[in-house]
């Protein structure tokens, strides 16, 4: 799956044109140690829009369609591990009900919320 693929599947379930290139965030699922997970990073100004961020997972043929609202984190700086005005997080694929941000300097926070739906490929 890519992610313009992953968009355009998300668009047609949805039956508008809601993501695009500029208001997604796209990740494959890779390792951080010994976890396996989604890296992101998203600038911390884009946290002022809608974002939409699909996690895809090759391995299992799924991917995830997460949205998170405009304002909805209003200190991402302090939410999140930043680097270079990007938060950086690593989002843990060993509980997919909690999609929490594991890496120590970050607030745990659970992204399980901000799940719209799942898709099998």
């Amino acid at each position: 799956m890519t992610k313009t693929e992953a968009i355009k599947r998300i668009n047609d379930a949805q039956r508008a044109t809601l993501l695009n290139d500029g208001n997604t965030i796209w990740s494959n699922c890779g390792r951080n140690a010994n976890e396996e997970g989604w890296w992101l990073n998203i600038p911390l100004l884009q946290f002022k829009k809608d974002i939409h961020i699909v996690l895809n997972r090759e391995s299992t043929k799924v991917f995830l369609h997460l949205k998170m609202k405009a304002g909805e984190i209003l200190s991402p700086a302090m939410k999140f591990r930043c680097k270079d005005q990007m938060a950086d997080i690593f989002i843990s694929a060993g509980n997919l009900k909690r999609l929490a941000d594991v890496l120590p300097g970050g607030s745990k926070y659970s992204f399980s919320k901000h799940v719209v739906a799942e898709y099998r490929f």
